[in-house]
């Protein structure tokens, strides 16, 4: 028999981006210059902050690129993408400063930012030696999970 406990259903999810940031880029020209088949590897870093006040989610995105060597560092790019989400409060735990996000609504804005920042990095490095260090589609539920205190 099935357990007859009943289900909280997650508010909808009501969301636009208001702004794209370009907070950051840095590139390392190599001494040598790099071959077209070069394997890039990426470290990414996503950081979110809830400002309750505004209604808005802040989505930090930091990407370096590595050389396929696995040490040398080509290049960084930090941007942010900030969204106003209209339903806030529905998701504030206790007071303000306690909002806890749907998995589904943080993994969709991680999952924008993403690739926000894809094509921030592909214009960004057009003409210069990381032409083609395009980041890869990544699964943002893929990614590691880390609490900052």
């Amino acid at each position: 028999m099935k357990n007859p406990k009943k289900t909280q259903k997650e508010p909808k999810m009501v969301f636009q981006i208001r702004a794209i940031e370009l907070l950051e880029l840095n590139m390392h020209q190599p001494i040598q210059p790099l071959s077209d088949q070069t394997t890039f590897h990426y470290n990414i870093s996503l950081e979110q902050k809830a400002i309750s006040e505004s209604k808005l989610v802040i989505i930090i995105a930091t990407i370096q690129i590595i050389h396929e060597d696995k040490e040398t560092r080509l290049a960084s790019i930090k941007a942010s993408c900030i969204f106003e989400v209209e339903n806030f409060a529905d998701f504030i735990v206790e007071d303000p400063q306690d909002v806890n996000l749907p998995e589904i609504l943080s993994t969709s804005l991680n999952s924008i930012t993403l690739s926000t920042v894809r094509g921030l990095m592909f214009s960004s490095l057009k003409g210069t030696f990381l032409h083609n260090a395009i980041l890869p589609v990544i699964d943002p539920k893929s990614l590691v999970k880390t609490v900052q205190e």
